[in-house]
């Protein structure tokens, strides 16, 4: 009987530990841009995770949503579809001293470009800088007034979105009130594949099921998005690794 607790017990001393010596992996918070995330971030999960030997939890969101969880420690890297100068600057000109970009550094992990995209339905096959003005600010209400068919524009965005912004300063328009906003630009992709009348954006970056449904526009109006990750200065060696190994899966 004493034989069998004094085994017992080692076995349980054993087990215990093992359980401490077990390494726990660190889970780092990657939040922001859809257009990182689902070009560069979630289809090389795996392996970044590998390389850096650091589990990570994707959030995308948008450029200004990633960046602010970032500045509120609510994020340890910040996904980018533009500069951290550029979005933080932006940020800052809405709520003074929100982002301290002087306490951050970016790294460029890969370039995309914005594309117009529409119902797999409509016959436009291309659109000029002039109609996409009129379609997005509203003054083109129907397809057919751009060629296609007589079907209702229906305009669909992501207002905090970086793609959002690069059109309405390339077009040099506002958006037409109409404007039904989302959450982030993949949402934008699922409307647009399932309402004949919509028109909306996404990036050549975008690496999801909706793409197969979509029907891209052509345009002389090329927007180029490069993407970064973002992260603070004092941020742990584990955050760097994830960093690190992003940016290795991009060159390749």
């Amino acid at each position: 009987m004493a034989k069998t607790r004094t085994l017992a017990s080692s076995l349980i001393a054993g087990f215990a530990l093992a359980s401490l010596t077990v390494p726990v992996l660190a889970d780092v918070k990657v939040h922001g841009a859809t257009t990182v995330t689902f070009g560069l971030m979630k289809p090389q999960k795996d392996q970044i995770e590998k390389s850096a030997g650091v589990a990570i939890t994707l959030l995308p969101s948008s450029t200004s949503r990633g960046l602010a969880d970032l500045a509120q420690g609510k994020a340890d890297i910040a996904m980018l579809a533009e500069p951290l100068e550029t979005a933080a600057a932006s940020m800052n000109k809405k709520q003074p001293d929100s982002v301290k970009a002087q306490d951050l550094v970016d790294q460029h992990v890969g370039n995309a470009y914005v594309q117009f995209i529409v119902h797999p339905s409509n016959s436009v096959a291309r659109l000029s800088k002039d109609q996409l003005a009129g379609l997005f600010s509203g003054k083109i209400k129907n397809w057919s007034e751009v060629g296609g068919p007589s079907q209702p524009v229906m305009l669909v965005g992501e207002p905090t979105s970086s793609p959002h912004k690069m059109i309405s300063d390339a077009l040099a328009t506002a958006y037409a009130p109409e404007l039904r906003p989302v959450q982030n630009t993949n949402q934008i992709a699922t409307i647009v594949t399932q309402a004949p009348g919509a028109l909306g954006y996404i990036t050549s970056a975008h690496d999801i099921p909706e793409r197969s449904k979509l029907k891209v526009v052509e345009s002389d109006v090329k927007l180029p998005l490069a993407l970064y990750l973002a992260f603070r200065k004092d941020a742990s060696e584990q955050v760097k690794k994830v960093v690190a190994a992003a940016a290795a899966v991009a060159t390749k």
